[in-house]
């Protein structure tokens, strides 16, 4: 009988050992919170363009091309970032982007866009269901302006 409590002892001090372990090992995992000791993050806000600028975006083959059209570019304007965002049937969200560098004192400006992709003189078509979401960067020696307008065709 005492070698049957002696093993219950041990058998009792190993799981309450195993116990506080598993205890003292959860607990050193939680997350350490160090939120507050990072800087607070600032975002850069880029103000709007003008409304003295005139953008337009105009289908010029149904659901293949488009045309982008830029009245009264500010003066001082070097570049001009553009994307197309939209949504297409079997692809998801597709979109075109590129950058113009303009002129000095270019006023307008004027490009066609394939909605699609094109190669060795191929052509394949997204077939865009919804808007065409239209963002421009305007940037120059006044530091940068966007302009974003969402287009239903």
């Amino acid at each position: 009988m005492k070698k049957n409590r002696k093993k219950i002892m041990v058998a009792g001090a190993i799981i309450v050992f195993l116990l506080l372990g598993g205890i003292v090992f959860l607990r050193s995992k939680r997350p350490v919170n160090t939120v507050s000791q990072l800087p607070p993050q600032t975002e850069e806000v880029i103000p709007t363009i003008d409304s003295s600028v005139k953008v337009d975006l105009i289908s010029k083959t149904p659901g293949r091309e488009v045309s982008i059209t830029i009245a009264s570019i500010p003066a001082g304007t070097q570049t001009v970032e553009y994307s197309l965002s939209y949504a297409t049937k079997q692809q998801g969200i597709q979109g075109v982007i590129g950058t113009v560098h303009l002129e000095p004192n270019q006023s307008t400006y004027k490009k066609d866009l394939v909605l699609g992709t094109c190669s060795s003189g191929t052509c394949v078509y997204h077939q865009v269901e919804g808007k065409i979401t239209l963002n421009l960067k305007f940037s120059g020696s006044y530091g940068s302006k966007i302009f974003e307008k969402e287009y239903k065709f």
